[in-house]
């Protein structure tokens, strides 16, 4: 499946005192490849969710220099569960692979109150999908439903 992709340009103020991008900075821009994925679903697909970091893992790969312009996220989606969303956020740059950004989150609604993913919802998902990644079969059974 395809990954959403955007571009986050790198700031001074994202660096540490030895000039690499700093670690929380990352994960930052995992954080806010998801806001952006979710964006443009609710813009081109009228998708209303909302979402609470439940748990973040993160693998540092090599030093992000804050000189170099520009970052990109590549963000799959590695779980679709009841109510949550596995996403999986690579991190490179013309000099390789610096850091990859696991993160489970939960859905809300407008209200703050935790809901489950819908079908519609379910389905725009599953185009994120990483290769070899399954939805739950419950979760797989409502969406044919």
């Amino acid at each position: 499946m395809k990954a959403f992709t955007t571009r986050r340009r790198i700031r001074m103020s994202d660096a540490d005192i030895y000039g690499n991008v700093h670690n929380l900075s990352m994960i930052r821009y995992a954080e806010d490849a998801g806001v952006e994925l979710a964006q443009m679903l609710q813009q081109e697909h009228g998708v209303e969710s909302y979402w609470g970091a439940a748990e973040i893992q993160a693998s540092f790969i090599m030093p992000l220099p804050w000189t170099t312009a520009e970052a990109k996220l590549s963000l799959h989606i590695e779980k679709i569960g009841k109510a949550s969303l596995t996403l999986l956020t690579e991190i490179t740059s013309e000099h390789g692979t610096h850091a990859t950004v696991r993160s489970r989150v939960i859905r809300f609604d407008s209200t703050g109150n935790r809901t489950a993913i819908n079908p519609e919802e379910h389905a725009r998902y599953s185009h994120y999908l990483a290769s070899g990644s399954r939805p739950t079969d419950k979760i797989l059974a409502q969406s044919r439903a």
